[in-house]
């Protein structure tokens, strides 16, 4: 086995060892402290999980008429095409928007505990 293949098994791993972790940190008190305040210091636990969603592949919001609206994009976006919303729905309060992304995340890890 190469060093590179070691690598990625360890980072493997670790990546299914640490989402473990945080989803067990995610519960509705969790998720209803992030929907009070979703910018700013939270929790340990929050703060935890806020850092994880941090990692790639991640979410993003894309104001489509500045400051007025808003909709979920998946991140990366490819340089110089327009980001692509990942539903229609659309956020006119920008804290109601950064809870979607928030909520996203959750439903994205407790999807994969299932594959």
């Amino acid at each position: 086995m190469h060093s590179s293949d070691r690598q990625h098994l360890v980072y493997a791993r670790f990546n299914a060892e640490k989402r473990a972790e945080i989803r067990q940190l995610i519960t509705a008190a969790l998720i209803e402290e992030h929907r009070r305040k979703p910018l700013g210091q939270g929790s340990d636990a929050l703060e935890r999980v806020k850092n994880f969603f941090s990692r790639p592949p991640s979410y993003a919001l894309y104001s489509r008429v500045p400051m007025r609206e808003w909709q979920l994009i998946r991140v990366p976006v490819t340089p110089g095409a327009a980001p692509v919303p990942c539903n229609d729905t659309v956020y006119r309060d920008e804290m109601e928007a950064y809870h979607a992304v928030f909520l996203q995340h959750c439903t994205d890890l407790m999807a994969s505990e299932e594959s």
